[in-house]
């Protein structure tokens, strides 16, 4: 092959590559001559109408099936081209007609092509399809348009049932709206109110401040609030705080402010009324402060006395039970079992006692002692208070589902449900008993309960049980020392809420106790 064939055969390769591209695009283009004859046309256009090549090309651009939707799109299309011919870019948007009449918007455009010497040789018409996004612009906008509607009527409501006067005023203090409510609430009409009208019924002091609050708040666009008096022409004073923000463009500039007014007469009828007993306040509060101060000082005294009643009495005690069993292992060889028998009643009175003074001092710190709140899982909670207690292992102890998780004091519930399942196990006939640990949520506490199949309590005992050093059985027969229900009940009522028993001889008992949230 010589290089005038290779040249040709590289000329043609390159035709058909341009043909393909030219071809393919999803847009519609035309080469066209400036006086308007078609030149040449792609295949997407030519498949959009429903035409052959050959019935576009030769032909003027505006008489080509598509263009004659409508006279006046021929005549606009025509002048366009005249007007590219000059050299000119053209473009606009233009409906056009396709195969089966059907009907789209093209975003069109002309850009006329030149020669060396800047004479306009040819003109390439393009044309993008933009139906859909014309559409859903359309609906967006319908849709922004039906929002605003909805949007203003819902201002105009509001506006009517608002409790508070609202108003809209220029820079320069001019109102432009007002409401019902403000009426009422200034006594002015809404067409005296506007422009400076407003100021009419404002006695002049409070107009001083008014505007030195608006002198240095205009400026930077800051928030207004200031409160004043309305003088009603029957002579009634109205009281208002009136509140404000700057009302601004979209490009930030302020245009105004747009704001409310409230009746604030009542607060300052009960202002005045407090102003008055701010005196007897301050003489109570000193009393409250000298009493906290001496309570403060004897619970520390009662902390420090406990302290040592504790240590003093319980230090012979434990002397007490050693000397017993150092007694009892010296004379084990002539001690008859009857002796053996008082050693063991002895150190048993001094494991109850010791039992009663721990129990007194529990007693004495409850409600003292302050504790941490903090989040409390409640099931698991009751978990380790059954861990802890360890009952026997053909005891059953069921807990219901649903144990709330809350923020609370955890060391006070904790002693209040080791003290309850406790005594269910403790004083239960059998060791095959069974417990059940449920709770019923109120609106603002939980009601817990701890049922068992016990023995059951006597009505005329339900209240004697919660007294202090109160049993039901001889000590001799139950070792017990009458303090942990006393200490149940007054940790719940010091929590605020309240126990009570449900229980009959031989139906077991259910303790239900309430906890605030």
């Amino acid at each position: 092959m010589n290089k005038s064939e290779s040249v040709e055969a590289h000329i043609q390769a390159n035709k058909v590559c341009f043909r393909t591209i030219f071809d393919q695009t999803s847009q519609f283009i035309g080469l066209i001559k400036p006086d308007g004859t078609v030149v040449e046309v792609n295949q997407t256009v030519l498949k959009f109408a429903g035409l052959t090549s050959a019935e576009v090309i030769g032909r003027f651009f505006w008489e080509v099936r598509w263009w004659t939707i409508s006279p006046q799109t021929q005549r606009q299309l025509q002048e366009a081209i005249a007007f590219a011919a000059t050299g000119e870019f053209v473009r606009y948007e233009v409906d056009i007609l396709g195969a089966g009449n059907n009907i789209i918007t093209i975003d069109f455009s002309i850009k006329p092509i030149k020669n060396e010497t800047g004479q306009v040789i040819l003109l390439i018409s393009e044309g993008r399809d933009i139906s859909q996004a014309n559409a859903e612009l359309k609906q967006r906008v319908a849709q922004k348009n039906e929002a605003l509607q909805k949007s203003e009527r819902r201002w105009e409501t509001f506006t009517k049932i608002s409790p508070v006067g609202i108003f809209r005023t220029d820079l320069s203090g001019n109102y432009l709206y007002v409401n019902d409510r403000w009426c009422e609430i200034s006594g002015i009409t809404s067409e005296n109110a506007l422009g400076k009208g407003w100021r009419c019924t404002i006695p002049p002091e409070d107009l001083e401040r008014i505007d030195f609050e608006l002198q240095h708040i205009i400026q930077d666009a800051l928030p207004f609030e200031c409160e004043f008096r309305f003088i009603h022409a029957d002579g009634k004073t109205t009281w208002v705080l009136s509140q404000a923000v700057a009302e601004t463009k979209d490009d930030g500039t302020v245009v105004g402010y747009f704001g409310t007014v409230t009746d604030i007469s009542e607060r300052k009828q009960s202002e005045l009324a407090l102003k008055q007993r701010a005196e007897e306040l301050t003489s109570l509060t000193t009393i409250l402060a000298q009493t906290t101060a001496l309570l403060q000082k004897q619970n520390q005294e009662l902390d420090q006395f406990a302290y040592v009643a504790s240590h003093d009495l319980k230090a012979p005690l434990r002397a007490i039970a050693s000397l017993s069993e150092w007694i009892e292992e010296d004379l084990a060889d002539q001690l008859r079992e009857e002796n053996r028998h008082q050693m063991h009643l002895l150190r048993g009175r001094v494991q109850r006692m010791e039992g009663l003074i721990n129990g007194l001092l529990e007693y004495s710190r409850i409600g003292r002692v302050q504790t941490e709140s903090s989040v409390v899982n409640v099931g698991e909670l009751i978990k380790e208070v059954i861990d802890l207690l360890a009952p026997p292992r053909t005891f059953n102890i069921e807990v219901a589902e649903g144990m709330p998780t809350f923020r609370t004091k955890r060391l006070p519930l904790q002693q209040v449900f080791s003290n309850l399942i406790g005594n269910a196990i403790k004083h239960h006939p059998r060791i095959d008993g069974h417990v059940k640990i449920f709770v019923e949520e109120r609106s603002s506490y939980y009601e817990f309960a701890v049922a068992d199949d016990g023995a059951g309590i006597a009505p005329e005992y339900h209240e004697k049980i919660f007294a202090i050093f109160q049993t039901l059985q001889a000590r001799d027969q139950k070792e017990s020392t009458g303090i942990g229900l006393a200490i149940v009940k007054k940790i719940v009522e010091t929590q605020g809420g309240t126990i009570t028993l449900k229980s009959q001889i031989n139906a077991g008992s259910t303790f239900c106790f309430t906890w605030y949230k």
